[in-house]
């Protein structure tokens, strides 16, 4: 499985940041947040990307389905503090689209995800419509703009 390019995220400008609180069931027997609820987090805030991408306006018969995810842990997360987590569409292809995720908590790294999102119609995989790829180009991650060089 191919690692995921954490320096890209990093240095990422994130169309959409959403912030998810830890609760007491998400902590297991070591004191932190468990793997499994860290998948949840990330998937609370790909519901908030979708919701910015218009997702449930342009539907066109379409919903998206997980064809795969890829979290790589980076730091523990403890229950309290709030995660903030950072997405947006790192890759738009025929009938799918590779999200991007940061998450932070206490300002630190702490997890970093990649999801493939197949559109599905009634029929099985389903081409992205025009309205939906137009949708999912407004959210795409970006970049960070270089700082610019301190005057002479």
């Amino acid at each position: 499985m191919a690692r995921i390019d954490r320096l890209r995220l990093d240095g990422a400008a994130f169309p959409v940041t959403s912030t998810i609180q830890t609760r007491f069931s998400d902590v297991d027997m070591q004191g932190h947040i468990n793997n499994a609820a860290a998948a949840v987090i990330l998937q609370e805030a790909r519901v908030g990307l979708n919701r910015t991408a218009g997702f449930s306006e342009i539907r066109e018969g379409l919903r998206p389905v997980v064809a795969a995810l890829s979290i790589e842990y980076a730091g523990e997360m403890h229950h309290h503090a709030p995660v903030e987590v950072s997405t947006g569409v790192l890759a738009i292809g025929r009938s799918s689209v590779l999200v991007g995720q940061l998450a932070r908590q206490d300002g630190r790294a702490t997890l970093y995800g990649e999801t493939v999102l197949v559109m599905t119609n009634a029929d099985g995989p389903a081409e992205i419509p025009a309205s939906l790829r137009a949708a999912y180009e407004a959210v795409l991650i970006r970049p960070r703009a270089a700082a610019a060089p301190a005057p002479a």
